[in-house]
């Protein structure tokens, strides 16, 4: 209980201080029962943007994150065509003084993107953006996806400890009960 106000406070916090950085134009993701949230954006005009979205690791956990985006379509006559083309993903880290971090993000672009960090992403401040550009000349475009989050909690370093004086154990106890069968 103490853990989950704790976690909505942070993310309060968190969404706080986006809202109040006049620059940052930054949507706050909020992750269901299952680690997964959504989102989006709708560009009216022609040209380039990039979209930026925030999410937070909580603190003694560590997480895997992955992505999916596609592209919406238009009816343009009798066809319907993709009406934004996503150019690239790029995950990156909150530093404690605001300043960022870019991560390694393997990603597939196209009008169906698929995205991830290249290594776990420890507790903290997290985002990422996505680039991409309108695709039909004189009209708006969008696109959607979902973000999956699982987390772990961190083994601790007692955690270790007791497990090497478990095997340890283990191993007396074997090499016991072997020489006590010779004898």
């Amino acid at each position: 209980m103490k853990k989950s106000i704790f976690s909505t406070a942070a993310a309060l916090l968190l969404s706080v201080g986006v809202l109040a950085a006049p620059a940052a134009m930054a949507d706050v993701l909020v992750f269901d029962g299952s680690g997964n949230a959504t989102y989006g954006a709708s560009h009216a005009d022609p040209g380039a943007y990039s979209d930026e979205f925030l999410f937070r690791v909580a603190t003694e956990s560590q997480g895997w994150a992955s992505g999916t985006a596609i592209a919406g379509k238009t009816l343009v006559g009798l066809s319907r065509l993709f009406n934004y083309g996503i150019t690239g993903v790029e995950f990156f880290r909150v530093n404690a003084d605001s300043s960022r971090s870019i991560l390694g993000t393997d990603t597939t672009t196209g009008n169906s993107v698929e995205f991830f960090p290249a290594d776990t992403l420890t507790a903290g401040n997290y985002g990422f953006v996505i680039h991409g550009q309108t695709s039909l000349d004189g009209l708006g475009g969008s696109y959607a996806g979902n973000l999956n989050l699982v987390t772990a909690p961190v083994p601790e370093p007692a955690s270790y400890g007791m497990l090497a004086a478990g095997l340890g154990m283990l191993a007396f106890t074997a090499r016991r009960s072997k020489s006590q069968k010779l004898h």
